[in-house]
């Protein structure tokens, strides 16, 4: 089956990462040049502590569907699987650290398949970096216009639950939940195209 897509308004995350977000009321709260700022995004020290978790509001005179947006800021580990980009999903990749995550769907120590966390990357990231990720809510375009647009789906996703799921292009997208242990980590208002 070839992969498909899903339009990033047609995507609401379900934020399963631990702890409470931190609610911002105005711009005055976001970080120092947007989510992907230079001074805290792709950077090799942390300037957030791990998890930290911002929820801010997507308005959609900027871009997007009107709502709430989840950020968390995660440590990209370094894995011989394809360079993370803006609109790509991530996974925990370590069975110690719960904040370090990857994009490689064949490293073994990955439940890939219906991961209950995931969270999707705002920018081209070095491995071994830490930065924000999408984790919840409307797709923040509005905050990160690089994650408007396409999703890789697995072709066969129908408005509901999504899970995580491996694509062939090599590369963690959505796809149905297929079993009972494959945890639902976002909603889909409409079929993949």
């Amino acid at each position: 089956m070839a992969d498909s897509t899903l339009d990033s308004e047609l995507l609401i995350l379900k934020d399963n990462w631990p702890g409470a977000a931190g609610e911002v009321k105005s711009a005055c709260g976001i970080p120092t040049g947007g989510f992907t700022g230079s001074t805290h995004h792709n950077v090799a020290t942390p300037k957030y502590a791990p998890g930290e978790k911002i929820t801010v509001w997507n308005d959609s005179g900027d871009a997007g569907k009107p709502g709430m947006s989840t950020f968390i800021y995660l440590f990209l580990e370094t894995t011989a699987g394809p360079a993370l980009a803006a609109k790509q999903f991530v996974v925990p990749g370590s069975a110690t650290l719960w904040y370090s995550v990857s994009n490689d769907p064949d490293a073994d120590s990955l439940v890939v398949e219906g991961s209950l966390l995931a969270a999707v990357g705002l920018s081209a990231m070095t491995n071994a970096r830490w930065g924000w990720f999408w984790c919840g809510g409307v797709c923040p375009e509005g905050h990160v216009s690089a994650l408007g647009g396409n999703y890789g789906t697995e072709d066969n996703v129908a408005a509901g639950a999504v899970c995580t799921n491996d694509l062939t292009a090599d590369s963690i997208g959505l796809g149905p939940c297929a079993a009972d242990t494959e945890k639902a980590i976002g909603f889909a208002l409409a079929a993949d195209a």
